[in-house]
């Protein structure tokens, strides 16, 4: 996931801790060893090989995570797309920096690329690509996947208050700190990053964000962001940073993305399919009438709050 993963855990024995802790990144070690597209022996890498020229058996949990991710296209209307890899190569963003898509190359990866183009069978437990070239591409997702796997396993060890987060972006609070009635979570100001947006208060929820500020280029003064449009080929333009929460980090994780290209005007499909979404929308002043922070759905946030300290998580 080409991440860092942090566990935090509260608790009277530290030896104890301490082993658990280290135990649920070993487990983050085992998903991204399946998951990962970068790695040629994971199940994701095989399937990508062989699913345009027959239908390739899944591991049940695998085989539900790509399809709960066709689940979020189709809420999303394709705003969320796990089979975007080929536009990501040609905007320069696979291992790079990113760079100006060549017209014809973007037109060529764009046919390949659609949540259609996967054909699921859930009584066979296979999926099949309709077209070769097709290829699935787990990063948009898998984060928080890892999270929740993770937060499953210090339930049932009886962990009762535990913070977990991957790359900063995708959080997950189990339960509170002592003395506290849940985690105060910080958000970056996608316009100045030593500042905070504002923080946002979670108890056995997840949060995570999706911005322009951590990969994108510039070309005579416009932003070009890693976070594209599945269904232009485009990156994503309004929106300088997409906060969701809601009870499973898996759903935060892809559907924060989906907020980021669908912008203010068009949340509303997710937040009527996820009762217990909250989204927490900074648009672009550029692009935007308005640079005020939209705030939808089931969230409590309280804006600004000074500069975040080493102290406390800042999502970025």
């Amino acid at each position: 996931m080409g991440t860092e993963f942090q566990v935090f855990l509260v608790g009277d024995d530290p030896d104890y801790l301490s082993d658990v802790a280290h135990d649920a990144l070993d487990e983050v070690e085992r998903i991204e060893a399946r998951l990962s597209h970068y790695r040629p022996d994971s199940e994701i890498s095989d399937l990508n090989l062989r699913a345009a020229y027959e239908p390739v058996l899944m591991e049940r949990s695998i085989f539900d995570l790509i399809r709960r991710c066709v689940a979020y296209s189709e809420i999303s209307d394709g705003a969320f797309d796990v089979t975007a890899g080929p536009l990501i190569r040609c905007w320069g963003f696979f291992r790079g920096t990113g760079r100006l898509a060549e017209r014809e190359a973007l037109q060529e990866a764009r046919e390949r690329v659609g949540y259609r183009l996967l054909q699921l069978d859930a009584e066979e437990r296979t999926v099949r690509f309709a077209r070769e070239g097709v290829q699935v591409h787990l990063g948009g997702v898998g984060k928080g996947y890892a999270v929740d796997v993770v937060v499953e396993g210090l339930r049932r060890l009886g962990i009762e208050a535990a913070l977990i987060h991957g790359g900063t972006s995708t959080v997950y609070a189990l339960g509170a700190p002592p003395g506290e009635d849940a985690w105060t979570v910080g958000l970056c100001d996608p316009g100045d990053r030593e500042k905070r947006l504002g923080v946002v208060k979670l108890r056995d929820r997840a949060l995570s964000t999706s911005g322009d500020y951590e990969q994108f280029f510039e070309v005579e003064g416009r932003r070009y962001s890693h976070i594209l449009d599945p269904r232009t080929g485009q990156p994503a333009r309004g929106t300088r940073s997409a906060t969701v929460v809601a009870k499973s980090a898996t759903d935060t994780d892809a559907l924060s993305t989906a907020a980021f290209v669908l912008g203010a005007e068009g949340v509303s499909a997710l937040l009527e399919s996820y009762p217990d979404l909250g989204v927490i929308l900074a648009p672009d002043a550029a692009e935007n009438d308005s640079a005020e922070v939209v705030v939808l759905g089931d969230v409590e946030f309280v804006p600004g709050g000074g500069s975040p300290t080493l102290e406390e998580i800042g999502i970025r």
